[in-house]
């Protein structure tokens, strides 16, 4: 592992009152309860925008509110690994499922075991999009038995392959980096990529419902109030199939708060050499598979996209990644800037914050414009 000392933080300077303006906007018409904003640039970065509450009749959110940051965690944790292990020759692109799990998608054709590494990393495996396998079982080695049984979908002969965004095939490159490392993923990256970036807040697993994790102090906003679980989940992933893996899985899991997710944004910018190999990374925020309305990268969603949620400032280079629990993060090289809004717009219930893409975009229109005045 690199010794080289974490970055700093940008300086501050950067006018928030645009952005803040839009989740003012969005809190007035409940949205979400509270939330914390944080955007920057190559040299200057914002002071937080915390607005609201963790609750809707609860304490005040603060700047170091960590949220559960949902999918993100495949961008934040699955995707570094898989890149640091890239980095490091141990795993490929190329290689297939069964190079490292030989009784992946035993006795089935199509199978599973032949799909490549960057097949998942494009969500072009042919997996479906989900499964419930915390419905299934109870414990996490049968969920992951189940997992890597799941049968796959080819195209038509001579089509191209169908991008389906699937939380299991990241959530089968979390069972490969466990594979490989023989660490627990959420172990893994603590010390392979949080560790090197500074991101001394972000973890799987904090477990504490009184809204702390075990050694930390900062608090964290509640999700749904689970029906399943009979309990409102503070500290308890929110995602079904994650809880299953006893929380900690390849496609979520990861809690937060808005300054380490900024300074991992950061790092995507200017393509800080402790997330993997330079080719890597580039490949990783470029296109490397298209249909008609949906351009990916390895793990990474590409401007141009029908689901794009970058807003009329982001230009083609951009891209970024959504959490399911309301949370995102979009990097846009080509016009210098980076922006996390994390919010529980699933708190109390999953239906609420309708309207968060349209947030998102026009958060990242007022941030864009924020950048350009510099």
């Amino acid at each position: 592992m690199s010794e080289i000392a974490a970055p700093a933080q940008p300086a501050t300077g950067l006018d928030p009152a645009g952005p803040r303006q839009v989740l003012e906007d969005a809190l007035d018409r409940r949205q979400f309860p509270g939330c914390v904003a944080i955007f920057g640039s190559r040299s200057a970065q914002s002071e937080p925008i915390v607005l609201g509450r963790r609750t809707w009749d609860g304490p005040e959110t603060t700047a170091d509110t960590r949220y559960d940051l949902a999918s993100l965690t495949k961008v934040m944790a699955t995707l570094p690994a898989v890149l640091r292990l890239f980095q490091a020759e141990r795993l490929w692109p190329d290689d297939r499922v069964k190079d490292w799990i030989s009784n992946a998608g035993w006795f089935q054709l199509p199978s599973l075991r032949n799909v490549q590494v960057r097949e998942l990393l494009t969500h072009t495996s042919g997996l479906p999009a989900w499964v419930p396998l915390y419905a299934q079982t109870s414990d996490r080695m049968t969920a992951m038995a189940s997992l890597l049984q799941t049968p796959i979908t080819e195209p038509p002969e001579g089509e191209p392959a169908r991008i389906v965004y699937s939380d299991l095939g990241f959530m089968v490159l979390g069972a490969l980096v466990e594979r490989i490392t023989r660490e627990r993923l959420d172990h893994y990256v603590q010390h392979a990529v949080f560790g090197p970036l500074g991101m001394t807040e972000t973890a799987f697993l904090p477990r504490d419902k009184a809204g702390h994790g075990p050694g930390l102090t900062t608090p964290i906003a509640p999700t749904e109030d689970c029906g399943w679980r009979n309990e409102v989940l503070c500290g308890v992933v929110h995602d079904e199939n994650a809880f299953r893996l006893d929380g900690v899985a390849g496609h979520a899991g990861l809690f937060g708060p808005a300054a380490d997710v900024a300074r991992y944004a950061r790092a995507w910018l200017e393509l800080d050499p402790r997330l993997g190999g330079p080719a890597d990374l580039r490949k990783a925020c470029s296109e490397q598979a298209s249909i008609v309305a949906e351009r990916r990268g390895w793990g990474w969603l590409m401007k141009g996209s029908s689901l794009s949620f970058g807003g009329d400032g982001a230009t083609d280079a951009g891209f970024g990644h959504t959490g399911f629990t309301g949370t995102s993060v979009w990097v846009d090289p080509g016009a210098g800037w980076y922006a996390v809004l994390l919010t529980n717009r699933v708190h109390p219930s999953r239906t609420g914050g309708e309207d968060i893409h349209g947030v998102r975009r026009r958060f990242h229109a007022a941030v864009a414009a924020a950048v350009a005045r510099g």
